[in-house]
């Protein structure tokens, strides 16, 4: 340590965040590590999304890796997960989509939603009813880890409406957006409109 800098000049590096590559990391090494059942929470934009699901069964090819894309709103992931790893070894479950049950829900209920809403409704959408009565299910049936890709609204969302569920967590962990992901981002809502 240079004797030279004051307590808060050397620790100036302490409040930079993370480099994207070590939070995808550390998030690589923590999936490698857990075995049986896992929640893990992973805000990414649906770009961050697409790579992390290309990506991750390349980092741990000796685990099974499989990917559940949900494009529509559901009130029951526990049937659609029973269904879909049905057969298929699984150690390790990406989910992809979930906020289209949020989002339906909100529409549905109470029009255009905005960041500070959520936190002052008292009323549950059916989904996030359904993960927090069934978590023991999930944590007793399913011996692996779920991995749920999700953006910021999303996240904070299951915090706030969904706490019973989230508190199993095994880590959150928040891609960085690098200055090629929001080029990549910006080019795929124009094209695609999904403003």
């Amino acid at each position: 340590m240079n004797p030279n800098l004051t307590d808060w000049e050397s620790d100036w590096d302490d409040d930079l965040p993370p480099e994207p590559e070590e939070v995808y990391q550390d998030l690589v090494r923590a999936l490698k590590r857990k075995s049986g059942f896992g929640l893990f929470f992973v805000q990414c934009t649906p770009v961050e999304a697409e790579r992390f699901i290309t990506q991750l069964p390349q980092e741990i090819p000796q685990k099974k890796v499989a990917t559940l894309r949900l494009v529509e709103a559901i009130d029951n992931l526990y049937a659609r997960v029973t269904e879909f790893v049905q057969d298929k070894p699984t150690d390790i479950l990406l989910i992809k989509g979930l906020e289209y049950s949020l989002y339906k829900y909100e529409q549905r209920s109470f029009g255009e939603i905005t960041e500070g809403q959520f936190s002052n409704i008292t009323r549950v959408p059916p989904i996030l009813n359904h993960l927090n009565q069934q978590r023991e299910r999930f944590r007793d049936d399913f011996p692996f880890c779920f991995v749920f890709l999700l953006r910021s609204f999303s996240i904070n969302y299951l915090i706030h409406r969904a706490p019973d569920f989230f508190d199993w967590r095994s880590g959150v962990f928040k891609l960085p957006t690098t200055p090629e992901v929001v080029e990549e981002e910006s080019n795929r809502l124009v094209l695609e409109g999904d403003y």
